[in-house]
């Protein structure tokens, strides 16, 4: 690899970058939404006042701060309140964060091994998946890439200029405003920045002094949020701690167990080698180590000391260290030779697991649009919803469904008492595999027609 900024290297850089934001594109729409992504969907209704959205937020999504709804809420108020709008918002963050990774490689240390960082960005499927979900993850990446690339800046100045200084703490505090897992970020990099001043006596204390004005405005920003938070019994979801030993999520993060493991090894052994690397005053790698080390430490502490809330998506900015750590530390590697094999074996072996994990992706979230479909092509648009749980939100979500211009559907909600109508369609959605989507009275109707699809079906029925 050249050791310059190049006009090739640039080339490569944005190709990559395209290649990244294409792969998102191409599948925008291969899933329907689930429970989580219907609930930031129905809270970010545009035409609700704050107070009402506020309300929803409460009431559905009470662990995240509302930052990311607020956010989506404007972004539909601009395109139109449907769910296939919805999802370009979070392909956006997403993609802009394909920009950080090889930044701040570059930043930390100004040789083309930014590309293999930008690269390994750029093919994750964890990356693409996430861009295209309609939660708060991506935004939570972009997000994290700038605080870090900022706080790098500040670290690798010999003058702090005052725009470093403005965007470090605009971005520190809009990062810690979108989930408080993020706030792991902010610890590590108060630690590192007491570890330099400690070892090397680095006039860091003004760095200091802006995380004191970091945590006043995010507590101004979040008060309601912080005070909602200590009240909390339990999370969402259970912890996963099971994923956690499989491999610290290395699985989860980089498309199978085969390269999960591989590049746990990986990294495992470029740490090993590099071992007296990380306490140079040249460097910033043990700050990238400390902010991996805090990512499991932090969640798994507090899960035995209040209530587990550990999930590997709660840490996805943990790819930023590792996708800019591990070239980083192939480039220290003084064998020229083996530093080639590595690097070109990583790029073969990811580039066919990618290709895998796209063209073999199956799906994994309820196929509402597959069973509306099946619907329309029916002489019958008459729709009643047998919803067992999460009614508000599931029946929000497919009213707002478009499946073509012509398709106008006529919703109701079923009940025990006799349907007026004639002919009808059951539309069943359940995570329940014991579920049965019938109707409570078979002497009246008779069962005709059926389409079963993941977690939906639909049943017709007529009257006899």
């Amino acid at each position: 690899m050249k050791n310059d900024l190049s006009i090739t290297n640039r080339i490569i850089y944005f190709f990559l970058i395209f290649f990244g934001i294409f792969t998102i594109f191409y599948q925008i729409h291969f899933d329907d939404l689930w429970l989580d992504e219907m609930a930031s969907f129905w809270i970010a209704d545009p035409t609700l006042l704050n107070s009402e959205t506020i309300e929803r937020q409460m009431e559905t999504d009470w662990h995240n701060p509302i930052l990311f709804n607020l956010i989506l809420k404007n972004f539909l108020k601009l395109f139109g309140y449907n769910p296939d709008f919805a999802r370009y918002l979070p392909l956006i963050f997403g993609s802009l964060s394909l920009f950080m990774f090889g930044l701040i490689s570059y930043q930390e240390k100004k040789n083309s091994y930014f590309l293999l960082a930008t690269f390994f960005a750029c093919v994750s499927i964890y990356i693409i998946k996430y861009s295209q979900e309609l939660r708060p993850y991506s935004l939570i990446l972009l997000t994290s890439c700038l605080n870090i690339f900022f706080f790098m800046k500040l670290l690798k100045s010999q003058k702090i200029k005052p725009f470093e200084i403005f965007f470090f703490i605009s971005f520190s505090v809009v990062n810690y405003s979108v989930n408080p897992f993020t706030l792991i970020i902010f610890f590590s990099q108060i630690i590192y920045t007491i570890y330099r001043y400690i070892l090397f006596q680095d006039k860091l204390k003004m760095i200091l002094l802006f995380y004191l004005i970091i945590f006043i405005f995010f507590s101004i920003f979040n008060y309601n949020y912080i005070l909602y938070q200590i009240t909390f019994e339990n999370y969402m979801l259970s912890s996963d701690i099971k994923n956690v030993l499989d491999g610290f999520y290395f699985p989860r993060f980089f498309g199978s167990k085969i390269m999960g493991y591989l590049y746990l090894i990986l990294l495992i052994y470029l740490i090993y080698k590099n071992r007296k690397i990380f306490f140079l005053k040249d460097n910033n790698y043990m700050f990238f180590l400390i902010l991996i080390v805090f990512c499991y430490l932090v969640p798994l502490s507090y899960g035995i000391i209040r209530t587990p809330v550990f999930h590997d998506r709660y840490i996805i900015f943990i790819l930023i260290p590792l996708f800019v750590l591990i070239p980083l530390l192939i480039s220290e590697i003084s064998n020229s030779k083996l530093k080639k094999i590595i690097t070109s074996l990583l790029v073969l072996i990811t580039l066919s697991n990618h290709y895998i994990e796209i063209f073999y992706r199956v799906h994994t979230k309820p196929e509402f649009k597959k069973t509306l479909m099946h619907i329309n092509k029916s002489d019958t648009n008459n729709i009643m919803f047998s919803i067992r749980d999460h009614y508000i939100l599931v029946s929000n979500y497919v009213r707002n469904i478009k499946i073509d211009q012509t398709s106008q559907f006529i919703f109701s909600r079923y009940d025990e008492k006799k349907p007026l109508i004639k002919k009808f369609w059951l539309f069943c959605y359940t995570t329940d595999p014991d579920f049965i989507c019938d109707i409570s009275y078979n002497n009246n109707f008779e069962f005709t027609d059926s389409k079963k699809n993941l977690f939906v079906e639909t049943k017709l029925y007529k009257s006899n």
